[in-house]
């Protein structure tokens, strides 16, 4: 049997589906479901779609980084992979 920590107002979680992070902020039942409203969406998810975690988890691969960082780090990958598909098309097969 699995019990699961009850999930209240103010509850850190985490939506099952996609990983997005929020605090409850409403809690409310509609139709014979319970549903919770994240303060980081402006959503309502159904509460078995939740689960409770005790702290944020870390991003650090961008954490600090300016927007123009991160658009030469993107560029910087793009012209990878189109190196790759440019090596990709020289290709021959044998047959």
């Amino acid at each position: 049997m699995i019990i699961l920590a009850e999930i209240r107002e103010d509850s850190l979680v985490r939506y099952k589906g996609t990983g997005t992070v929020g605090t409850v902020k409403v809690l409310k039942d509609e139709d014979g479901e319970k549903w919770a409203f994240l303060d980081s969406t402006g959503l309502y998810y159904r509460l078995d779609t939740l689960e409770p975690i005790d702290r944020l988890p870390e991003r650090t691969e961008l954490e600090g980084m300016t927007m123009e960082q991160i658009q030469e780090r993107f560029k910087a990958q793009q012209e990878m992979m189109d190196k790759a598909k440019m090596q990709d098309a020289n290709l021959e097969t044998g047959g």
